[in-house]
């Protein structure tokens, strides 16, 4: 009985696993998606694509270079 009880809760925690979603905002066109949309990947997913540079992890953009303050000249 005990061992049903662990392979049903081993099955719930799988399922659970693939419907989390990691959120990504795009900071380049791909697919459907333009720059600043947020959307929700499987964990693998959002990590090729942050990989590719094509999105961020989050909700929210990166600063862009003009929103920065300039550098220092020495």
């Amino acid at each position: 009985m005990a061992e049903s009880t662990k392979k049903e809760e081993a099955a719930k925690d799988q399922a659970e696993s693939k419907t989390e979603k990691t959120v990504v905002t795009f900071i380049k066109p791909w697919s459907r998606y333009s720059r600043g949309d947020v959307a929700g990947f499987s964990a693998e997913e959002a990590e090729r694509l942050v990989k590719g540079k094509v999105a961020v992890k989050g909700t929210k953009l990166p600063a862009s270079k003009a929103d920065q303050e300039p550098e220092p000249k020495a």
